[in-house]
């Protein structure tokens, strides 16, 4: 028997509920070279305005994750030079020089976002957290289910990382207020492409409403 879908909506939305003990943030390249007035991008003339958006919101998320044990995984995209940056780095003439540089100060994340000795850290070299490090890794040994994702760049960075999350079987759930990009007119669209393809969209308020209802991880038994 044929069943008929006209008017149909191609998709469902997503809504994961978060739970103690299985629930991680990872924020995406908060780093002084994107975010900082003195880094990188910000000295070469690119507007820095709509990915510092993000900076406050980050903040309370932080605070109400940490409050209740939801472990945060910091990624940073850094690079030796242009070698081992792959083709992408002749999109991107500014960095031939410098900018994204590990070990450099514009490499490391925003202090203002007072990132912790005992969090956790991730390297990347491609616009996906996932490609070619140990975030699946880490993730799995947190025992995460549901993944908080935040950070820069909303169209690239953080699109092609909560795909990544969904290829893998985590249920990525994207807080909009917390991420931003270079070129504004591109984050809504990237927002709706998110939404629509293999994430769930949520609001801060949302976001924290949730998690503070939630029981903290260490005493939520999980195992």
């Amino acid at each position: 028997m044929t069943r008929d879908y006209a008017g149909a909506m191609p998709f469902e939305a997503a809504h994961w509920d978060l739970v103690p003990g299985r629930t991680a943030l990872v924020v995406i390249d908060a780093q002084n070279d994107f975010l900082h007035a003195d880094g990188w991008y910000s000295a070469q003339g690119i507007d820095i305005g709509h990915m510092q958006r993000c900076i406050g919101p980050l903040k309370a998320l932080l605070a109400a994750a940490r409050a209740k044990g939801i472990p945060v995984v910091w990624t940073r995209h850094g690079i030796r030079g242009a070698e081992d940056g792959g083709p992408f780095m002749q999109l991107r003439p500014f960095l031939k020089d410098g900018g994204l540089r590990r070990e450099t100060w514009g490499w490391e994340v925003l202090a203002d976002l007072a990132p912790a000795p005992d969090d956790w850290y991730v390297a990347k070299t491609r616009l996906s957290a996932f490609y070619g490090t140990d975030l699946e890794v880490v993730l799995r040994g947190l025992r995460a289910e549901t993944v908080l994702m935040t950070g820069v760049l909303t169209n690239q960075c953080v699109a092609a990382t909560s795909k990544d999350a969904m290829f893998r079987d985590f249920k990525p759930i994207v807080i909009e207020e917390c991420t931003g990009t270079t070129m504004p007119h591109l984050h809504e669209p990237a927002i709706e492409m998110m939404r629509v393809g293999w994430a769930e969209v949520r609001d801060l308020e949302s976001a924290l409403s949730e998690i503070r209802q939630l029981a903290p991880a260490h005493a939520a038994g999980a195992s």
